[in-house]
């Protein structure tokens, strides 16, 4: 009995081992070629397990995404928030803007293939409006903190704008390198491309203060 009981704790253990892996071996099929061009096999396959053992986990590739978007709401809310536990001064703001985006890689597929996503499952749209609202929600309390911080002015006529804009940018600049560049495959570039544009939208409500840390920041990068 005792040997049993080992033996169901084991496979209890061993189960969200197994989930876990099918998801990061999911997030990154997807990432390179798109959910709709990934079979379950082929998932299976990257984890080395046979598709009975996947469908335990996940019935149809409906779930999958599912659990993937949880998994990506999490790192949004996880990048968008970190900088309010650190204590390392005002750099702490930049690390926002660039874990942001080391999230949006991360994830990309859910910005690139969003149509293909919310047709394999369409629950997720509600759910992505939630995430949206409370990602510029996240917004405006980081630039209100880095307001108080005398990194940014901004006239309050303009935060509402700034706001947005920064949300649009930071949510479609895939899809205009896409319709207007061309770019089909998007690199690790492409995202750093991205975090410089949104980056532009502060730099007219710099403090000099702001500018110096802009400036030390760059240099760090360059270094």
């Amino acid at each position: 009995m005792a040997g049993r009981d080992a033996g169901d704790r084991a496979k209890a253990s061993a189960k969200p081992k197994t989930r876990a892996r099918i998801l990061d071996a999911a997030r990154e099929l997807f990432n390179a070629r798109g959910p709709g061009n990934v079979t379950t096999a082929e998932i299976a396959a990257a984890v080395g397990i046979n598709e009975g053992n996947l469908y335990y986990h996940f019935q149809r590739k409906e779930q999958l995404l599912e659990a993937l978007f949880r998994e990506f709401a999490q790192a949004l809310h996880a990048a968008a928030t970190a900088y309010v536990a650190s204590d390392d001064g005002p750099a702490r703001y930049r690390a926002y803007l660039t874990g942001w985006f080391q999230a949006m890689w991360e994830w990309r597929f859910f910005y690139r293939d969003g149509a293909m996503v919310f047709r394999l499952a369409p629950e997720l749209k509600p759910r992505l409006k939630q995430v949206s609202d409370e990602g510029q929600g996240l917004t405006r309390r980081a630039i209100e903190e880095m307001q108080k911080a005398g990194l940014l002015a901004i006239p309050a006529d303009r935060l509402d704008l700034l706001v947005s804009n920064a949300w649009i940018v930071s949510t479609y600049w895939i899809d205009y390198l896409r319709s207007r560049r061309g770019i089909g495959e998007v690199t690790r570039a492409h995202v750093d491309w991205g975090a410089r544009q949104v980056m532009s939208l502060f730099l007219p409500y710099l403090t000099q203060r702001g500018r110096a840390e802009a400036e030390l920041g760059a240099a760090r990068e360059a270094g």
